[in-house]
């Protein structure tokens, strides 16, 4: 078994060459789903956290709530653990390094930080205030003794607007990068265009979260982005297939949902292989 710390060199150096393809679980199962079917690191989704245990996203959960989600799947796989811990449950520098703390000390490796306001209007935190808590956030995983890899992600393309947010995006980015994040997490984005502008713009490894129109994992490495994750789309997929599996047992009274999963033997081998 790694110890932290070598999970978390491990981790860091998964960034510094190549792309990293980081699916996201939401419970001790679906991670050791992911690990067993071949990844060497998996990352947390903070609305497939919330939604296991019975919240909406957008830390309806808490601090506590969500670093006891992180805990459990951290416990229960070898391998390293990215957690996405939202916009750090708080405004201030302050907030941020107690929720990195807390999710250190769950045993990840890796921590999302956002810098949208979540406190009134969708916006962006000010600038200085964001960078702040970037350094913060770096301080605090340096200070706990790992080098933990902070992913900075800014919410420009989030918000909605009309505005381009090009330019918003990668000073912000690039200030991250500059106070300590090891990558930059642009969400929002899909268009292979913006992607490779971005990706040419950011000066250290760019963080895409994909889905249906995203280009491929190969057509992305070729545009330069580092790391790839899904967010909650494995865990919003999971719970489609609950609700086609229940249309057809309370529509037709059948059970073809049920061909071909896993046997009981099947994922009792991947939770002990977790």
């Amino acid at each position: 078994m790694m110890t932290q710390q070598e999970k978390a060199e491990k981790f860091l150096a998964m960034h510094r060459e190549g792309i990293l393809v980081l699916p996201n679980a939401w419970d001790v199962a679906s991670a050791c789903v992911l690990v067993d079917a071949g990844f060497y690191a998996i990352a947390t989704t903070s609305g497939g956290c919330a939604f296991s245990v019975g919240f909406c996203d957008g830390e309806n959960m808490g601090r506590d709530g969500m670093a006891e989600v992180v805990r459990r799947i951290a416990g229960g796989v070898a391998v390293p653990v990215s957690a996405d811990m939202e916009a750090g449950y708080g405004p201030s520098p302050a907030d941020v390094k107690t929720t990195v703390n807390a999710a250190l000390e769950s045993g990840a490796v890796g921590v999302n930080i956002e810098d949208g306001d979540r406190s009134g209007p969708r916006c962006l935190h000010d600038l200085d205030l964001s960078v702040e808590r970037v350094r913060a956030a770096r301080k605090a995983a340096d200070d706990f003794g790992i080098s933990a890899v902070i992913n900075a992600r800014t919410d420009g393309y989030m918000l909605g607007g009309e505005e381009d947010m090009f330019d918003e995006t990668v000073k912000r980015a690039n200030l991250y990068l500059e106070a300590g994040a090891d990558c930059a997490f642009v969400i929002g984005v899909r268009d292979g265009d913006l992607i490779r502008r971005l990706a040419a713009a950011i000066n250290g490894p760019m963080n895409v979260l994909a889905g249906p129109g995203t280009p491929p994992v190969q057509k992305l490495k070729e545009m330069g982005v580092r790391r790839v994750t899904v967010g909650g789309n494995i865990a919003k997929a999971a719970y489609t297939l609950v609700k086609t599996a229940a249309e057809e047992l309370g529509n037709s009274g059948t059970y073809e949902f049920a061909a071909g999963i896993y046997s009981q033997p099947e994922m009792h081998r991947i939770i002990k292989g977790g």
